[in-house]
């Protein structure tokens, strides 16, 4: 869901509030096509309900899973400045979310506070404009104070340049301008903050949260930008909360601050469910909602749905109104002709480099073992030990990065030379500089005099440097606490007290130390590039503040970055600015400029150039990799980037690397609200990071510790020795439990391994990950998420029937009954005979026949147990079932093709060209049946799209005919039954008439004293608190407890009761004429046009903004 991961993945991931991007298919094909062609059929994105205004400059696309779901119809009218729209400052597109932020902020959630909206475009397609627009809509509203929050505090120079080309500049100042310990001196307009500051104190213990929301008034407006900043909001078993999503959960607080008005912002907001406690205020779970007991609960639920509940909790905020998202294209751009390009480049290790790699991972091996050794020599305790093993393994983990990124050098000059052949600008991104290292080595060196060319600065010094300070040394001795009974280690000390040190662990680190010294590893590769072309031709933009030159002469020389007359804060704007002017044709950036920056071909910037975005260093993780190509894919570029992905050989980089590849080039970035499956697109969708994955990695360590061999590894249970895996227990070594599913420590490990180990364990890995993926297909078990439906034809078979109406939103749970027309695929003789991974096969008992082809191995994820499987194709159908060999051997012999071949021929002769098929749909919004949805579904939903043939696009869950049954009881099917709370008082306006709700509920209208009243009768002690708590009118008669509406607006307390128990059935001896038919097709709503639909701001509060802005010029539209 770029809200959450797939993750998509959302996973990722999945969820789909993730970051984005294909488009909406039209599933319904003609029998030429026969489905093949939907993964490449894009459309370009059009608001709904919204007609006129300026398209948006570059051509964005919606995730097919949101492009089948409607948003609710608008009834908000933003006030802003026509001239905002027709001059094209704003889009059609970005007013669009400008009106739907409107439209949140005027609901109230059941806890009284104002719900909130989540803007998921992706990266460059201009969030920063419709955030200034929801900021000024506010502003001539009367709400003059916001707070921005940002991972930067550089990024407001893009703010205020984005308020300035609006032509309306309200005051921005940054929160760091005023002192904790004093009040924020503004009137009314914007204070920046980052998510660093918003957890900050003074030394006097004053925090800055308190500050802040004491500006911003009781009603003012929240912008959470790259809200994914506070994803772990969240504490459970799996870690804890970080203060930062703490802090931003403390500033929604519904009962302290109901009114604030809340926009989250991001292109990665979640990668899963539990990423989502930050966004308190899109009304996913708490009062009013299937999920009462607040975000822990909708965590547990959402996940136990598979992805299919992931995908769909994006969709039901999409169309709810909470959530809209767009990517920029990454096909043909129509004003340059050009599309995105994907290239990958494998940099293979020269046998010197192998050398190298493998001589500096068995000096680390050696580190490890005697890191051990000196801990028992010298008696350390508990606490030593741990602060030993993990600074090891913090600086092996830097060590090793830094390494396999230097080995590429070469590669990356070799492509930025024919780049900058090509007339094209290079970025370069990397993850670390290597900075402190640099800096320490600098500081010991004027401390001995020592010249800086003799210094080490290459990743060997990383380890020395370990072994030379963290080498454990100092003896300790046993000691029982008299008073706690526990053991304690004190350090031996001297006659003179100092603490003496093991004679032999001194003799273990000298041996080391000059083993290391030897070791032959290249420099840092920031500064191997940085030195090849030049200072004066590379754009840095990094953390870092010093650099290492090598000057003419060919010394080295530790010069700051500093510019004269450019302060240290902007160092990284002005590179950037060199970079984008034309100054300086290559970039390279660190993580540190990887969210927020612009280096795109833009129009207005004097570098035009196409741009190579070169991946130095791969993220594991394809959603970082997302944000870092998105520094040059950007709305208003003269040309689409090249991306080029440089990876060895070894481990799984290369596996990771050609994951994310596909990834991107067939999907454009990772999807939101639908993951699409293996088969949909020849899409790699599979994340190791998985509980697939984590099945796979079990079953790997598991059998290895039981002697199970592995390929081309001669001591598995060493390797894992190697990598620090094992632990010494009672039983012998062992893997903990806790590191058996532990993907990423697993892959970080491997790195210490010499690269033909190191790949032998990957690989197979790797393929006991691919046969557990295989089990869970043929078992009906893996969760591949959204599926299309591909048919000749899709019509809708009857009349939807409406089975829910959210009484905040409006959005609709619908019922649709689908006949499709489905081409048969049989299994030709032909084909299955000419080829030579198929065998005829004919059944013992009743002598039909079948294809047989050996699959790859299966492997169970719960018992490890591995085996061959066979799938069995029949003239109908290829692959309809899958049997093991004795199975096989059991029921079927071995025959000749012509044996097979008659009878064969003749059952294909009866197959129809089409098969009909129904399927039973349920669409819209589908987080208010949620607990109908789990009670009829034990495993993962199934989530399916589709087109009709009128055009109507379609997506939700498929469910079987057994289902429609309990759906029927549950929501009463059947023309007679209400769903709205207005249509239930109208039929319970009758006395007799009986509304039976969810939970054996009744509402009814029955005398008392007198008075005819419409009474609810619970048939629980938990549904009478609950009733209880909403506001009815309760009476105790004769010791019974009765519930009634009250006659002032008796539908405002009917609502949240519907929310949780909805209509299942009536008893009705007189039923009134509906006013509105639900169970037709639903009204089309009319559009807003645009510019009349914006309401006109007073002049003066225009002018109020302008600063010579055009759009306060006499001549203009305002002033006419």
């Amino acid at each position: 869901m770029e809200m959450l991961s797939s993750q998509g993945q959302m996973t990722a991931g999945a969820a789909a509030l993730i970051p984005t991007a294909s488009t909406a298919t039209a599933t319904a094909v003609s029998p030429e096509t026969d489905g093949q062609n939907t993964e490449t059929q894009t459309t370009a994105y059009l608001p709904r309900y919204v007609v006129g205004g300026a398209p948006h400059p570059g051509v964005i696309v919606e995730p097919p899973g949101l492009a089948n779901v409607e948003p609710p119809p608008i009834t908000y009218r933003p006030r802003l400045p026509k001239e905002l729209c027709e001059s094209g400052k704003l889009s059609a597109m970005q007013i669009e979310r400008i009106i739907y932020a409107g439209q949140a902020h005027r609901q109230r959630l059941a806890d009284g506070s104002r719900a909130g909206i989540s803007i998921g475009d992706g990266t460059g397609t201009g969030k920063t404009a419709t955030l200034a627009g929801v900021i000024l809509d506010n502003w001539f509203q009367g709400q003059r104070r916001a707070v921005w929050f940002s991972v930067k505090s550089d990024l407001i120079e893009a703010v205020s340049d984005e308020f300035a080309r609006l032509g309306l500049t309200p005051p921005i100042k940054l929160i760091n301008d005023f002192p904790t310990d004093g009040e924020i001196e503004l009137g009314d307009g914007i204070v920046f903050c980052t998510y660093r500051s918003l957890i900050a104190r003074s030394k006097s213990g004053n925090r800055r949260i308190d500050q802040l929301i004491r500006w911003l008034g009781s009603d003012g407006v929240v912008i959470f930008d790259e809200g994914h900043k506070a994803k772990y909001a969240f504490a459970d078993d799996r870690g804890k909360s970080t203060q930062t999503g703490a802090a931003v959960l403390e500033i929604q607080n519904p009962v302290k601050f109901p009114d604030y008005r809340v926009v989250y912002s991001s292109a990665t907001s979640a990668g899963e469910v539990r990423h989502l406690a930050y966004m308190s205020r899109l009304g996913l779970w708490g009062d009013g909602t299937n999920f009462p007991l607040g975000f822990e609960q909708f965590a547990e639920e959402i996940e136990s749905g598979g992805v299919g509940a992931l995908e769909m909790v994006c969709r039901d905020l999409k169309a709810m109104g909470r959530y809209l998202c767009g990517n920029l294209s990454m096909g043909v751009d129509p004003d340059s002709g050009q599309a995105v390009e994907f290239r990958e480049v494998t940099h293979w290790l020269t046998p010197a480099q192998r050398r190298m790699y493998d001589n500096m991972a068995q000096g680390w091996q050696e580190v490890f073992r005697n890191i051990h050794r000196a801990l028992d020599l010298t008696n350390s305790g508990k606490a030593t030990r741990a602060q030993a093993v993990n600074q090891f393994w913090a600086e092996h983990q830097r060590c090793f990065r830094n390494l396999i990124t230097a080995f590429k050098v070469p590669t990356l000059i070799r492509e930025i030379e024919d780049a900058l052949g090509r007339k094209q600008s290079i970025v370069v991104s990397i993850t670390g500089t290597g900075e402190s290292q640099t800096k320490k080595q600098i500081e010991r060196a004027a401390d001995q005099e020592e010249a800086i060319d003799s210094l080490d600065f290459s990743p060997r010094e990383t380890l020395t440097r370990l072994v030379t300070n963290c080498f454990p040394t100092a003896c300790f001795h046993e000691r029982t606490n008299p008073y706690s009974g526990t053991i304690e280690y004190i350090p031996v000390l001297d006659a003179n007290g100092n603490q003496v040190e093991s004679r032999a662990a001194l003799q273990l680190r000298s041996e080391l130390l000059d083993k290391l010294s030897v070791l032959e590893v290249p420099e840092h590769p920031l500064d191997q590039l940085v030195n090849y072309f030049g200072v004066e031709n590379v754009a840095e933009m990094t953390g870092r503040k010093k650099r290492l030159i090598r000057t003419t002469s060919g010394t080295l020389e530790y010069r700051p970055r500093q510019l004269a007359g450019v302060p240290s804060k902007l160092i990284n704007l002005h590179e950037k600015n060199a970079f984008q002017n034309g100054d300086k044709r290559i970039a390279i950036m660190s993580e540190v400029a990887s969210t927020g920056d612009s280096l795109h071909a833009g129009k207005q910037v004097g570098n035009k150039q196409r741009r190579l975005h070169i991946a130095a260093e791969l993220k594991w993780s394809a959603d970082k990799q997302i944000q870092d190509f998105g520094r040059t894919h950007r709305t208003g570029q003269v040309a689409p980037p090249v991306y080029l992905l440089v990876f060895t050989e070894l481990g799984g980089e290369k596996r990771f690397s050609a994951t994310i590849a596909r990834r991107l080039g067939n999907m454009g970035a990772l999807t939101k609200g639908d993951r699409r499956a293996e088969k949909a697109g020849n899409l790699d969708k599979y994340n190791l990071e998985s509980k697939e994955g984590r099945s796979a990695l079990n079953i790997v360590l598991t059998s290895i510790m039981r002697g199970t061999e592995v390929p081309h590894l001669d001591d598995p249970k060493l390797a894992l020795k190697d990598m620090g895996l094992l632990r010494k227990t009672d039983n012998g070594e062992e893997v903990p439990e806790s590191e058996r599913t532990n993907i990423p420590r697993f892959l970080n490990r491997l790195l210490s391994l010499e690269v033909d180990r190191q790949n032998a364990l990957f690989d197979h890995f790797y393929e006991t990950f691919h046969e557990t993926l295989e089990y869970l297909k043929q078992k009906g078990k893996l969760d591949d998420g959204m599926e299309d439906l591909k048919a000749a034809s899709v019509k809708i078979a009857k009349e939807p029937q409406i089975l829910h109406v959210d009484a905040l939103t409006g959005a609709k749970t619908v019922y649709y009954k689908l006949e499709l027309k489905v081409i048969s695929k049989p299994a030709r003789f032909s084909e299955l005979a000419a080829s030579a991974q198929h065998q005829f096969f004919q059944h013992r008992q009743d002598g039909t026949f079948v294809a047989v082809r050996r699959t790859l191995s299966h492997t169970d994820p719960e018992s490890g147990e591995r085996y061959q499987m066979f799938s069995l194709s029949k003239p109908a159908e290829r692959n309809v079932s899958y049997v093991r060999e004795n199975e096989l051997n059991q029921k079927y012999r071995v025959c000749t093709k012509t044996r097979a071949e008659t009878w064969w021929l003749n059952e294909e002769a009866k197959i129809p060209p089409f098969e009909q098929r129904t399927v039973h749909l349920l669409s819209g919004a589908l987080l208010p049946i949620w607990k109908y949805l789990k009670t009829f579904s034990r495993d993962a939903l199934n989530i399916v799209r589709t087109t009709t043939d009128e055009g109507t696009r379609l997506v939700g869950v498929s469910i079987s005919a057994e289902w429609l049954n309990d759906i029927r009881r549950h929501f009463g099917l059947r023309s007679e039954t209400p769903t709205t709370a207005a249509e239930i008082l109208r039929v319970v306006d009758f006395e007799n008439n009986t509304v039976n709700l969810a939970g054996d509920i009744k509402i009814r209208t029955t005398r008392f004293q007198g008075q005819l009243l419409t009474e609810v009768r619970p048939s629980t002690v938990e549904q009478t608190r609950e009733l209880r708590r909403m506001g009815l009118i309760n009476i105790v008669q004769y010791g019974k407890q009765r519930f009634f509406l009250p006659e002032s607006s008796p539908q405002t307390y009917i609502e949240p009761i519907l929310a949780l128990y909805p209509p299942e059935s009536t008893n009705i001896s007189f039923l009134p004429e509906r006013q509105h038919n639900l169970n037709g097709k639903v009204t089309e709503e009319k559009p807003a046009e645009l510019p009349d639909w914006l309401v006109e701001p007073a002049k003066d509060a225009i002018r109020e903004l302008c600063a010579n802005s055009e759009i306060c010029q006499p001549k203009g539209n305002l002033f006419a």
